[in-house]
């Protein structure tokens, strides 16, 4: 069984090969009868590139949606796809993504880099209305996966899997997480009744605890990272597009090359991005993956799109990486 869907799409289930049902649905909408779903967001392959990205659910319940989030050949995509209306039968989910291979940052070659991600939003209607405390009560980190890799053809699909049993891309997040979030502050003054000064240097401990650098409480401050791009090597680019993505947000920037070296007096080049600390899928916390891209034609070779990734490991300073 296949789906193909765009914003609104012809969708066409195959039944028992005997018969076959074509109907409208809206992305939104999608239901799911079969053992593979194929979701497509265009069905004009004529001076594409595509990349397939093959989602296993054997280990996804079947709970709130899926969120899809990737950058390629300067391209940004996000797509929703609901999961209350597929079959526990469906082990996989094939979304397969048309981006143009010529733009105007970068006329896409192979190897050049992308990135997808998945996260699994089990209640998406409640996340904005819940406590920032209660979020943190309810999960530590939600389910996601994520594959950053190259273009192997721009004349036939590019695979990127995600949730493969293997990946080790969610224990990565939830072991420094687990290892560097800001602990809850416990004062051991109780513990020391024998004398005054006992107690009151013990009791000094959790002011030590507390100056970690990494307040989970200031829900409202933006999370900021830092991409560096070394351009030694390019002095002669004219224009790159420096794109970075935290926890489903994408921000970025169009840069003139050229002006930018006269402005700073050098050949490296940074851009900062605040990412909203609250999002549509709970709070970004200490051990997030974030992802950047920069683009460039004259970039080109050995790539005119190459990517990084990195933890966030401060939600109160610039996280910095370097992209070439």
């Amino acid at each position: 069984m296949s789906l193909s869907l765009e914003k609104s799409v012809i969708v066409t289930l195959s039944i028992i090969a005997c018969c076959s049902i074509t109907f409208f649905l809206t992305i939104d909408k999608v239901m799911a009868q079969g053992a593979d779903i194929d979701i497509k967001n265009s069905d004009d392959e004529k001076n594409k590139i595509e990349v397939i990205s093959k989602i296993n659910l054997e280990n996804i319940s079947r709970t709130g949606l899926i969120k899809v989030v990737g950058v390629i050949n300067g391209e940004d995509f996000v797509k929703n796809i609901p999961l209350d209306k597929i079959k526990d039968t469906t082990k996989k989910l094939k979304v397969t993504f048309s981006m143009n291979k010529d733009n105007e940052i970068n006329s896409a070659h192979k190897p050049d880099e992308f990135f997808v991600c998945a996260y699994h939003i089990k209640n998406p209607s409640n996340i904005k209305s819940e406590s920032f405390s209660k979020q943190k009560e309810d999960t530590i980190v939600d389910n996601f996966d994520c594959n950053e890799g190259d273009i192997q053809s721009t004349t036939s699909p590019t695979e990127a899997n995600l949730f493969k049993a293997n990946s080790q891309v969610y224990n990565k997040t939830a072991t420094y997480y687990k290892m560097y979030s800001k602990p809850d502050v416990v004062s051991f003054a109780t513990l020391a009744n024998d004398t005054t000064k006992t107690s009151k240097d013990i009791s000094n401990l959790k002011t030590d605890i507390a100056n970690t650098g990494n307040d989970e409480n200031s829900n409202n401050k933006p999370v900021k990272v830092k991409i560096i791009v070394p351009m030694e090597d390019k002095k002669n680019a004219k224009k790159i597009k420096i794109m970075a993505m935290l926890k489903g947000q994408i921000k970025s920037a169009i840069v003139d090359v050229q002006k930018e070296f006269d402005r700073i007096g050098g050949y490296t080049i940074e851009r900062t991005f605040a990412f909203d600390r609250n999002t549509d899928m709970g709070p970004i916390k200490i051990g997030d993956r974030f992802h950047t891209c920069v683009i460039g034609k004259e970039l080109y070779p050995p790539e005119g799109s190459e990517c990084e990734k990195r933890l966030i490991k401060s939600l109160d300073r610039p996280n910095p990486l370097a992209a070439r």
